[in-house]
């Protein structure tokens, strides 16, 4: 019995101006100059690749009838692997010129690691660190391991359809993968608005290959479908029209604060499958998708795509200051590097047809050990500190030195657990410091001021759990570690209660977005939003929970530019402007507010001691007063003592 023609029949010069567009889209979006939405690239990726293996899967079974996986994955090992090799290895070298040593260096090396193996989407699910979730420069790999991933899968499950006589197009393979694909996107649906199906339900609908799966197959599904040129032959110009609509309106319309997947990725998922299934029929639209322009791009679209996203947060850390001309300039130059990687490394080995058998699984464990050995190798070079003499002059500089700190986190029973730093009996006055990781990284100074003023002294915090009212969406057990360090406070009952929290991360739509939430368990829709939030949350805990204490919050340092390496340190002044900080002032501005209101609260900025006017140093005697962005080394934290002991006595001497 004859077939009817399908889609994976036919070749596509659209589909490469397709891809030209999903990349541009991305590459635009990580500017941030504009698109909020277009990380939706990555889901019209999907949808191509799903496509497009499944049509040359189809065109292997129809000639050979079954499918080879030693072919099919010697192909992917060409294709995929040394340009990613190289784009890693090439991302490490650079991240010891363009970050910092005292941790981003090591998590960059992580990454590489894990992305070497395409593993990169569970190393970031698993990640509970600011950094690793908002910038690092290899973040945008968990695309690839999701890609690579469906790739492994695919493939298997087509053959064993093949192995049990069930044609890859027959009503009843396309049922299968309709119901995988409905179940998929249940389910992604699901963990998108916060249901606790699994842990980090959002975190897990985004990095999940599993409930990325509907989107690979919406793809596979239109290579399978039948050709019907002349049916849909008097619609595919409207429906073209309304397809680059959707996907332009979700590229501007949707931002950090939309739950994505989910639902949301439906509407550019069915638009570029319908651009597929349509751009068989000669239109407008497909005239321009095979234009030459966008086609050129969609052939660097791949290596575009590994090299941009580095060098924009290389850019960022050299040029702190610039939001518009650092970013987009490190985009374009980034073409250059997909052009040398197309053309150099990508075509030269992809089209060498002596790869192959042994050489190519010989090629496959070269690209994955080079970038895992030079990964290794690195992190051991930043660990011994790699140019650092300048501005460290001994290591204590990047731990809290002078205290024992407990870590909610690492510790399952507060009450069991000794935390006292220093104790100079059951009548001195007691000071207990709370917060997130900027509490851990203010330690030494509030050490410092106990041990001077003969108080006890304890710490606790988690990383990224704030002491807020409001729960931590990519944190599930903040709440618990919360309600946990609310019952040892009571026991412990402290003199003075001090709180850190590094605010702006959870606030900034730069940082990592919609993870403040109201009572209901709604999340914020906007960065102004997560600010009232924020506030609120800020009110309830210390109206609800700390209304008999005496309270003092020291804010989040001004941001600094000491995110970059020595190596790179000559080409900065010691100072920054406190402009380079405007949602962390404005945050600031806000919680002044806010505690002027209760005569138990005191508030501590540290941009006090830190800047002089706008202008707010980054070190000082040749000493890093940052060791990343946001956090102060022991010499920075030593700074505040003073402004914190007269904050302190002002709070202690006050009535109520």
């Amino acid at each position: 019995m004859q077939t009817q023609p399908t889609q994976a029949e036919y070749f596509r010069s659209d589909i490469q101006g397709l891809r030209g567009i999903a990349v541009l889209l991305v590459v635009i979006y990580h500017t941030g100059v504009a698109l909020p939405g277009g990380y939706i690239g990555v889901d019209i990726f999907f949808v191509i690749s799903g496509f497009v293996i499944t049509q040359l899967l189809l065109r292997e079974t129809n000639a050979t009838g079954t499918i080879s996986l030693k072919s099919f994955y010697e192909r992917r090992i060409k294709r995929i692997l040394p340009a990613v090799a190289f784009a890693i290895i090439g991302t490490v070298l650079l991240s010891i010129s363009a970050l910092s040593p005292f941790g981003e260096q090591q998590q960059v090396a992580q990454t590489a690691r894990a992305s070497s193996f395409f593993a990169a989407n569970f190393y970031f699910y698993l990640q509970d660190s600011y950094w690793a979730l908002a910038e690092n420069p290899l973040r945008h790999l968990w695309s690839l391991a999701v890609e690579e991933q469906f790739y492994i899968f695919f493939p298997v499950l087509l053959l064993a359809l093949n192995k049990l006589k069930i044609r890859i197009n027959s009503r009843l393979s396309v049922a299968i993968l309709i119901v995988i694909s409905t179940i998929s996107f249940v389910i992604s649906y699901l963990l998108s608005i916060g249901e606790q199906i699994l842990p980090k339900p959002e975190l897990f609908a985004f990095f999940g290959t599993p409930w990325r799966m509907w989107e690979f197959l919406a793809g596979s599904l239109i290579a399978l479908a039948p050709s019907t040129r002349i049916a849909v032959k008097s619609i595919a110009a409207p429906l073209s029209a309304i397809s680059v609509a959707a996907i332009t309106w979700s590229a501007i319309s949707f931002d950090s604060y939309t739950p994505f997947p989910g639902s949301a990725a439906l509407i550019p998922v069915l638009a570029t499958t319908a651009l597929i299934y349509l751009g068989t029929q000669s239109n407008l639209f497909t005239t321009l998708l095979s234009a030459r322009p966008l086609t050129a791009i969609g052939d660097i679209s791949y290596s575009w795509y590994l090299w941009h996203w580095p060098l924009i947060v290389f850019a960022h850390r050299v040029f702190p200051t610039s939001e518009v001309i650092a970013p987009i300039s490190a985009a374009l130059i980034s073409v250059l590097f997909a052009i040398f990687s197309l053309l150099k490394i990508e075509n030269p080995i992809r089209h060498n047809s002596l790869i192959h058998g042994k050489r190519a699984l010989q090629l496959g464990a070269v690209c994955v050990l080079a970038p895992l050995v030079f990964s290794i190798a690195t992190q051991k070079l930043s660990d011994t500190g790699l140019g650092l003499t300048e501005l460290r002059s001994d290591s204590s500089d990047i731990s809290y030195a002078d205290t024992k700190v407990c870590r909610v986190d690492l510790i399952v029973d507060l009450e069991n657990s000794k935390c006292d730093d220093y104790s100079f009996g059951p009548l001195a006055k007691r000071i207990l410091l709370v917060g997130d990781s900027a509490a851990g990284s203010i330690s030494d100074a509030i050490a410092s001021v106990a041990k001077s003023n003969e108080f006890n002294f304890s710490v606790y915090y988690a990383n990224s759990c704030p002491v807020t009212a409001r729960a931590y969406k990519y944190r599930e057990n903040c709440d618990s570690n919360f309600a946990q360090i609310s019952d040892y406070i009571e026991k412990l009952s402290p003199d003075l209660l001090i709180i850190a929290n590094m605010s702006d991360l959870y606030v900034s739509e730069s940082g990592l977005g919609k993870v403040i939430v109201d009572f209901d368990g709604n999340p914020a829709r906007s960065a102004d939003e997560a600010l009232q939030l924020w506030i609120a949350g800020l009110r309830s805990r210390i109206e609800n929970s700390f209304s008999m204490r005496k309270v003092l919050i020291v804010q989040q340092p001004p941001l600094s530019a000491m995110r970059e390496p020595i190596l790179l340190q000559k080409l900065f002044d010691e100072e920054i402007s406190l402009d380079n900080s405007d949602t962390r002032n404005m945050i600031v501005a806000a919680e002044a507010d806010l505690f002027k209101k209760y005569a138990n609260v005191a508030v501590f900025d540290p941009a006090t001691v830190l800047c002089d006017g706008q202008n707010c140093r980054q070190t000082l005697n040749g000493d890093a007063l940052y060791y990343d962005g946001r956090h102060l080394t022991v010499k920075g934290s030593l700074l505040m003592v003073d402004g914190i002991v007269a904050k302190l006595k002002s709070l202690i001497e006050r009535e109520g």
